[in-house]
């Protein structure tokens, strides 16, 4: 039987090159990037430079080769849609729903996807609504955002909705390298008008999604970034 806790030190040699490059990678530039980027044409410059930076600093390339290529995919916390927008144009098969808190978020989000089919957005509170039943969920930086009384009953529930074989995606922030840590929490801090930061050691997070049911595998991707970047891949193991 396979350990429920796994640690993941380079998923491929190609994937660890780029994924070292960090800031300076590739992507950012690449046609695809440029694409995604283009469909926020209608939306105020500082968005566009805000989104733009925001491709720049988070291995957005990354979290989506983790997602299945087809199914329901939830992505919680979506805020403008990035990287839902992302998973629904690099596979047809996928129906990406977006989930977020800010109305103002997914308005801009739904606008940059008017006339796709597979990509829609919702305004809800992630503690609070159902999810239906996808295959696939993803957390691209929520959970350091969602207070820590309330950040087990999220991995629960995201549980409870996967079916089995399901997969829960989680990109978020730790305190391995506390000079990033800081760094990442005065980002916060000043972007998002001091909106509490709940950061969990990355032991610590990965024990409690081991306690919930999840096998997990941890990837550290913070090589070439400013900011301690952690992907946890989780899948939904069948309680015996």
């Amino acid at each position: 039987m396979p350990d429920s806790i796994a640690e993941v030190i380079a998923p491929s040699q190609a994937q660890a090159a780029a994924e070292r490059q960090g800031i300076l990678r590739p992507w950012p530039d690449s046609a695809e990037a440029r694409a995604l980027l283009a469909l926020y044409r209608s939306a105020g410059l500082g968005h566009r430079l805000e989104l733009n930076l925001r491709l720049r600093i988070c291995p957005f390339e990354t979290v989506a080769e983790r997602v299945p290529p087809e199914g329901h995919i939830l992505d919680l916390g979506c805020g403008y849609g990035l990287l839902s927008h992302l998973l629904a144009l690099r596979s047809p098969a996928r129906q990406v729903l977006g989930l977020d808190i800010s109305a103002e978020r997914v308005a801009t989000s739904q606008a940059a996807g008017r006339g796709r089919a597979n990509v829609a957005f919702a305004q809800g509170d992630v503690t609070l609504v159902a999810f239906g039943r996808p295959d696939c969920i993803v957390m691209n930086d929520l959970l350091h955002h969602i207070p820590h009384t309330h950040q087990v009953a999220l991995l629960a529930k995201c549980y409870q909705a996967l079916p089995e074989d399901g997969i829960l995606i989680i990109k978020d922030v730790d305190k391995r390298v506390l000079w990033k840590y800081i760094w990442n929490y005065a980002h916060d801090f000043l972007k998002n008008r001091n909106l509490p930061f709940y950061c969990l050691d990355s032991p610590i997070l990965t024990a409690l999604l081991g306690l919930v049911g999840f096998q997990v595998e941890v990837t550290h991707l913070d090589t070439g970034y400013p900011y301690p970047h952690v992907l946890y891949h989780c899948s939904k193991a069948a309680r015996g």
